[in-house]
């Protein structure tokens, strides 16, 4: 995709990043880069050698130690903001403020009320809001809203979810901040049960009852075990299990009808069984293999051409007020 001014000349959507962690690693940066019209000209990190490391790591010309700096460079478009949840409302407003498009990581915000003041920002300064929520793009699940709008499935009663994310200490054997409430606002819930929670609301739409309960090793610390069960108004109900540090992660998504199953797991290789009385059918519809790709190519369509993204602060706000259901109705059952 490439980028055009009013006058029809190439333009070219300069990002700054906030925070170098392990998601920025692996995907956001490379993403970025290979999206065209798109330039990482800029990130921030507090600790100087891992600043300089991963410019020198992704050829980035600019590093700075602080969100300050970085938002006063008047040469940055747009910021992908990849810090811990508890930042993420304070660096989106000023982001914001200072006239940048904003993409923040997942989960959107703390609680919905902070999702409502980012949302609100961005309109007042007229700029994109985005939540990275990357699995809408799979094409896996494109092909399920086809199986279940044709009728191959029949009609749809349920769906069954197993997914686990990995905790592993920081270099100096503390925890991450993924485990700290102060940081997080929550366990796998937040962190790998939000991404399930966006798909279930784009496939079936309203929810109508929640039902979550969530286990501790301690009371003061985040959950390691959440499940849930959500009610659609069309009477389809899926249930949820998130954890913290299974041995694998199941990454499995089942959807069980009246004519058939499809059989999504591992949701993150695009397999698809379809499951009816005429046997096994398997096919794939492998995402990109840089799961940002998509995510980072239709922000930057939506802003030139002036429209919501396809995830946008509204669908994170969504998902939000959902985990704050499961959280309050998990706390009620004890």
């Amino acid at each position: 995709m490439e980028l055009f001014s009013k006058e029809g000349t190439p333009v070219t959507m300069r990002w700054g990043i906030l925070g170098c962690g392990d998601v920025v690693r692996k995907r956001v940066a490379a993403a970025i880069q290979t999206v065209e019209g798109c330039e990482l000209l800029a990130v921030c990190r507090r600790d100087h050698d891992a600043l300089q490391q991963f410019c020198a790591d992704f050829s980035v010309s600019r590093g700075y130690p602080s969100a300050d700096q970085l938002l006063a460079d008047e040469e940055i478009d747009a910021v992908y903001i990849a810090t811990p949840v508890a930042m993420h409302l304070p660096q989106a407003l000023a982001s914001l403020a200072a006239g940048k498009h904003v993409l923040v990581e997942k989960p959107m915000a703390l609680h919905p009320h902070e999702c409502r003041l980012m949302i609100d920002a961005a309109k007042e300064m007229n700029r994109t809001l985005g939540v990275a929520y990357y699995r809408p793009f799979y094409p896996v699940l494109d092909r399920l809203s086809e199986l279940m709008q044709t009728g191959q499935l029949g009609e749809v009663l349920a769906v069954q979810i197993a997914c686990s994310a990995p905790i592993v200490a920081n270099e100096d054997g503390s925890p991450p901040w993924r485990v700290e409430m102060k940081h997080g606002g929550g366990g796998p819930l937040m962190d790998v049960g939000s991404h399930r929670i966006d798909v279930l609301l784009r496939l079936f739409g309203e929810v109508v009852d929640i039902r979550g309960i969530c286990s501790r090793t301690a009371p003061e610390e985040v959950e390691n075990v959440a499940n849930f069960v959500l009610q659609f108004a069309d009477g389809v109900q899926a249930s949820v299990t998130c954890l913290f540090n299974a041995v694998q992660d199941p990454d499995s998504f089942v959807v069980i009808g009246t004519k058939g199953i499809a059989d999504l797991s591992p949701l993150n290789s695009g397999r698809l069984i379809l499951r009816n009385e005429m046997g096994d059918q398997v096919e794939q519809h492998a995402p990109n293999p840089n799961f940002n790709v998509p995510l980072i190519a239709d922000f930057v369509a939506a802003i030139e051409e002036d429209r919501q993204p396809q995830v946008s602060g509204e669908d994170g706000l969504l998902v939000n007020e959902v985990i704050e259901q499961i959280y309050r109705d998990s706390r009620q059952a004890t």
